[in-house]
Order: C-alpha cells, then structure tokens, then sequence
C-alpha cells in the first residue's frame, strides 16, 4: 500500500502465510454440525480501510529524494496519510464491510445444504477476536467468527499507476469452546472486478463511488467463494 512494489511483496508473503494457517474441518466435526445444541455466529469491526490515492503518494514524495532513510520517512507518511484517507472515503462514500454480507450468505448456504437450524448469527460487530477473550463471552459450545482483515484502495498495476482497484482480505473460523480450538480456519484474498479497463480515481468516486462500491461487492463475493470452496475440503 505504501508504494506498489512493497505492496505487491505484502500480497505475496501474506497469501504464502495463510495457505500454511488454513486449518481443514474434519469429516467429524462437520457430521456433527447438527448435533450442536446452538452455533453462535459473529463478525468484528474491520480493519481500517486505506485509500492511496494520488494526494497520499504525493505526500511522501519529497522524503523519497533523500535514500534509503527519505524512503522509511516517505512509507511512513504515506502510510498514514493513507489511513486518513480510506477513512474519509469510508465515510463520504458510505462504504460498508464486505465481511456482514460474507457471514450472512456462507451461513444461509450451510444451513440449507445441512439442514441447520441451530446457527444463531449476532448482528453487532465485536471487538476482540482473543481466544480467551472469546471463552468468557462464549463458554461452551461451537462458534463461527468471520474478520475483514484488510480492505484498500490501491493502484490496478505497475503498468497502470493511475488507476485504482480495491483489494480485500479476510479470515473465518469455527472455534470451539471451552477448549479453545480452531476447528476451521481460511484465508481469502481478492480484487475487485474491472470492468473494460481500470478506472481512475474520478471514475472510481463517480456517481456516488458506483465503481469503489461494485468493486468492493465483487471482491466480497470472490471471497465468499473461497470460504465455500475451503470449508468443503477435509484432512
């Protein structure tokens, strides 16, 4: 996000880390889905959003003309400028957490595909997502948590430095209580659809940010998928 090269090294590492985290359900824990007394369900307030838009990259600019220490100066404004900036799109463009709709569709598609009548989805975001903090909440019994991990405005390409695309992270897990288990863990990673070719930031915020919302939308969707296509695998 600080600059395009840094950022593309993050996706990289980050999808390398999360392939080694994924944790598979057994076919045990799945056959018993409907055998639990009640599954909770819950999601966390997201990530800051980060916009990187050309004002942000322009404001750590000078810094950049000054080596290596000018570099970490300029990747720290920019950095924060960036976060400022996500939050005022967030707020100006009223963009929602893709992560509500992500727990709400998963969890209808389980239900139906099970027969489930035992999930109970919580509605307000927690806060918190400690395993201990957790265990005092929920004491006993399984619970599907869902995070927006990352959610960011960023440049489409190294190619295309002028564009801009979403791009989105996130994470679900079953837990199961008192133990404090991860029964199911998966990573998403996904960008938003470009229709024709990638927009520029005024095409982005257009109409209301129709663009910035229907990329957030379909890269929300794309992760669903991920979660769906995950959570059918076994050991």
């Amino acid at each position: 996000m600080i600059r395009l090269l840094v950022y593309s090294s993050a996706v990289v590492i980050l999808l390398v880390a999360c392939s080694s985290n994924e944790i598979r359900i057994t076919s045990a824990t799945y056959g018993n889905l409907q055998n639990e007394e009640q599954i909770f369900a819950v999601h966390y307030v997201p990530a800051q959003f980060s916009a990187s838009t050309p004002e942000v990259v322009n404001a750590g600019g000078a810094a950049m003309m000054f080596g290596a220490v000018g570099g970490a100066v300029a990747g720290a404004i920019q950095a924060r400028e960036a976060i400022e900036s996500g939050r005022q799109v967030v707020t100006d463009y009223q963009l929602e957490d893709p992560m509500f709709k992500i727990k709400s569709s998963f969890l209808e598609n389980l239900s139906r595909r099970q027969s489930l009548q035992n999930i109970k989805l919580l509605d307000e975001a927690l806060i918190n997502d400690n395993l201990d903090v957790l265990k005092k909440q929920f004491q006993k019994g399984l619970i599907f948590d869902f995070k927006t991990t990352s959610w960011s405005l960023n440049s489409a390409g190294p190619l295309s430095p002028n564009t801009y695309r979403i791009y989105y992270t996130g994470r679900a897990r079953l837990l199961r209580f008192p133990e404090g288990t991860i029964e199911w863990q998966s990573f998403c990673q996904s960008e938003g659809k470009i229709e024709d070719a990638a927009p520029t930031i005024l095409q982005v915020v257009a109409n209301s940010g129709a663009i910035l919302k229907s990329q957030l939308g379909s890269a929300g969707d794309s992760c669903l998928h991920q979660f769906k296509k995950q959570f059918a695998l076994r050991p």
